[in-house]
């Protein structure tokens, strides 16, 4: 009996395990040979390098550079504490650091290791000559990013960074992985596409230890495409040292095609910072600076333009005989509406004054009685035909629109009618009309150019793909025209003249708000203007274009908490023009 019940079990449990051979080996032996193949074969990921930045002269503002990677090969790691005191002798990190580095990074035991990303050449060249005390450790050239020009292209070429999990799930079907850097801003974010190579690699076959067996297949890394801008890397470093130190943008564009030649906003950071693991503690406190450091004040900044938008005010009132040229208003340096008074910056006032005149020395009192004939219906569309409530369409991320008031706005956010008083801010740029320093370059350039606006843009040329290239013509370009992109606001010739009167004679006379921006041989046109804010010094502004006569270029500078705009942004103004100058544009 007991030994018939033996035979019973046994026979149950070859039973069962001829079931689970049948199922393993013929229901699911497909899916089995398939991981069998995967767990058999590896590919290894060789990075390719980014294409590089070049400014209008051909120098790299940022480019892929040979750097050498300190790595473990774990199959030939045999004995993982010694090497890690080996390196510690040479390099002075402390053994354990390389213990935790190693498991990090550990993938399989065919794979390498990073250690340290980035080696000196000599300390690269001295550890190849310990090659044979350190088994397991290898030496090898992988492309590292660098700009060049550090901090003073960050607010152009942007940084790079780790795609993130939400842009890895949208681009994952374009061949991205998550160990992949992508732009995150910048000229880096806008042309990824472009700038971005193909990664190569390996197809290798591993034995059930891990060990490597045999390669079996080859992809060459391919390298992105260079592609090549308008800025020019000896302005572009000129604007950052004359914003060192504060907060504002400088930007300077050549008004005949739209080609920026600097933009630099301060404070910036350095993009070496984003791709260097040692540099990690300074990028987290940059990203929580209160001065905004990763901010573009040149397109993001949202701020009221002062007195620069009289420049707009002037215009649109002669074009619609609201004024004349012989117009006159008396400026006794204040102006009384109803029981409130409203000053002119000159306590003693300017006299009588012409629309010209007010234009040269930015007199207060004149505008509230023009802004008082205009109205706010008449402010807020000269206002949207300048465009301040667009996006000038230039080739850099997150571009802010500006914002033009008016009577439903009024009522919509602020929940109250507007007021005459609102008036008077609003036609003096002091109200909630907000710009950016790039709108008001525009809107000065349609006052130099008839009302021709270009299409502001900083991409001159991409570089055309590796395999559409002849042996004989390497480094081929398909070069941009952003002409078609230029927009041509209607504006009144001779009501045109009048104010370009005005806007120059700010800085040729004596008496000229903006007489610090002269430059001697040079008929510069600028208006200057002073936006006072709740806390601190104001700010301060100068837009304008040279020469006078024959417009070329056209600038803004903006500084934040800059005092008044006739002092400290004139000045900057005229040494920013100085190397204009010197460099042939004016």
């Amino acid at each position: 009996m007991r030994l018939r019940l033996i035979q019973r079990i046994i026979f149950a449990g070859l039973f069962l395990l001829w079931v689970a051979l049948f199922v393993a080996q013929v229901v699911q032996g497909h899916r089995y040979r398939e991981q069998s193949e995967k767990n058999r074969t590896r590919l290894v990921h060789l990075p390719a390098a980014r294409g590089a930045i070049l400014d209008r002269n051909g120098v790299p503002l940022a480019e892929d550079r040979i750097s050498f990677e300190l790595a473990a090969l774990p199959q030939e790691l045999t004995n993982p504490q010694q090497t890690w005191e080996h390196l510690h002798a040479i390099l002075g990190i402390p053994p354990e650091e390389f213990a935790r580095r190693y498991r990090k990074g550990f993938q399989a035991r065919f794979s390498p290791v990073s250690l340290i990303e980035s080696l000196p050449p000599e300390t690269a060249f001295q550890l190849e000559e310990e090659r044979a005390q350190l088994p397991g450790i290898l030496v090898r050239p992988i492309p590292h990013r660098t700009y060049p020009l550090g901090a003073a292209v960050g607010s152009v070429a942007g940084y790079l960074g780790l795609i993130a999990p939400e842009e890895l799930t949208r681009l994952r079907t374009y061949g991205y992985t998550f160990r992949d850097r992508v732009g995150k801003d910048g000229l880096e974010q806008v042309y990824n596409s472009f700038l971005r190579g193909r990664d190569g690699g390996l197809h290798v076959e591993v034995n059930a230890q891990g060990r490597l067996v045999q390669q079996l297949g080859y992809l060459r890394p391919e390298r992105g495409r260079r592609i090549k801008v308008s800025i020019d890397s000896r302005l572009q470093e000129v604007c950052h040292r004359l914003l060192e130190g504060g907060q504002g943008a400088v930007v300077v564009m050549e008004i005949a095609s739209g080609e920026i030649l600097c933009l630099d906003s301060s404070p910036s950071v350095d993009p070496n910072a984003f791709v260097d693991p040692d540099r990690q503690a300074e990028v987290r406190s940059l990203l929580h600076d209160p001065d905004r450091p990763m901010f573009n004040r040149v397109t993001r900044a949202m701020v009221p333009p002062g007195s620069t938008f009289k420049a707009a005010v002037a215009y649109e009132a002669l074009r619609s005989g609201k004024i004349s040229p012989q117009t006159t208003f008396e400026c006794r340096g204040r102006y009384e509406l109803g029981g409130s008074v409203f000053k002119c910056w000159a306590a003693e006032g300017h006299s009588f004054q012409t629309v010209v005149d007010a234009l040269q020395h930015s007199c207060n009192v004149f505008f509230y009685n023009t802004g008082r004939r205009l109205g706010v219906d008449g402010i807020a569309q000269l206002a949207r035909a300048f465009r301040l409530d667009q996006s000038t369409g230039i080739d850099l991320p997150r571009e802010s629109k500006g914002l033009v008031p008016d009577r439903e706005w009024m009522k919509k956010v602020m929940h109250h009618d507007w007021q005459e008083g609102d008036t008077l801010s609003f036609v003096i740029g002091q109200s909630a009309l907000q710009v950016t320093p790039l709108q008001m370059l525009m809107l000065f350039t349609a006052i130099a150019k008839d009302g021709e606006v270009p299409h502001p843009h900083l991409l001159l040329g991409i570089e055309e793909p590796p395999q559409e290239q002849t042996a004989s013509a390497q480094g081929q370009w398909s070069m941009t025209d952003p002409r078609e992109r230029g927009v041509q606001i209607p504006l009144d010739r001779a009501a045109l003249s009048v104010v370009r009167e005005g806007l120059e004679r700010v800085v040729s006379t004596d008496t000229g708000t903006g007489r610090l921006a002269q430059v001697p041989g040079i008929r510069v046109a600028a208006k200057t203007g002073t936006v006072q804010v709740p806390v601190g010094l104001p700010h301060a502004w100068i837009c304008g274009y040279a020469p006078a006569e024959a417009p070329k270029i056209g600038f803004v500078v903006f500084l934040e908490h800059g005092g008044k705009g006739g002092l400290h942004a004139a000045r900057v103004a005229g040494q920013l023009l100085v190397y204009l100058r010197e460099m042939g544009y004016i």
